[in-house]
C-alpha cells in the first residue's frame, strides 16, 4: 500500500513525466512501457492517438531534429491531483540543416499508478530572431 501512495504523490507524478522526457530525447521506444501504459491516449492539434501513435510521433520528430539529453528543459510543473501540468522548452537542431530550433510546449499529462494514461501537449516553434 505504501508504494502505491508514493507512486501516486505529486512528486511521483512530476518524476514519471521527467522519465518520459528522458526517454524522448533518447529516441528510447522500447523502454516507453516503464511510463505508457497500452491503453494510453494522447490528445494532440493533429489528433488523438494511441501507444503506437505516439511511439510513431518520437520516431518522425528524431528524423526531422538531433536530440541531446539535455534537449528539454522543464519550466514549470504544477500538479492537480491525477494532473501534471507542464511548461517546457526543447533545444534541437534540424537534421537538414543543422541549424538550432527552439520549441516551446505544454502538456497536461493525467498520471495514474506511475503511468501516462492520458495527455494533451502542444508545440510551437520559437521563431529566430531577426538580425
Amino acid at each position: 500500500m505504501q508504494n502505491e501512495v508514493d507512486c501516486n504523490s505529486p512528486e511521483a507524478r512530476k518524476a514519471v513525466f521527467r522519465t518520459l522526457v528522458e526517454l524522448y530525447a533518447a529516441g528510447n521506444v522500447s523502454a516507453l512501457e516503464q511510463v505508457i501504459p497500452p491503453d494510453y491516449v494522447g490528445h494532440t492539434s493533429a489528433g488523438d492517438r494511441d501507444r503506437e501513435g505516439f511511439i510513431q510521433s518520437i520516431l518522425f520528430f528524431h528524423n526531422l531534429y538531433i536530440y541531446t539529453k539535455d534537449t528539454f528543459r522543464i519550466e514549470d510543473q504544477l500538479v492537480d491531483g491525477e494532473k501534471v501540468v507542464t511548461r517546457m522548452t526543447a533545444n534541437v537542431r534540424s537534421r537538414e540543416t543543422g541549424e538550432p530550433v527552439t520549441l516551446l510546449g505544454i502538456n497536461i499529462a493525467r498520471i495514474v499508478d506511475g503511468k501516462i494514461v492520458e495527455e494533451w501537449n502542444t508545440w510551437e516553434q520559437l521563431q529566430p530572431r531577426r538580425r
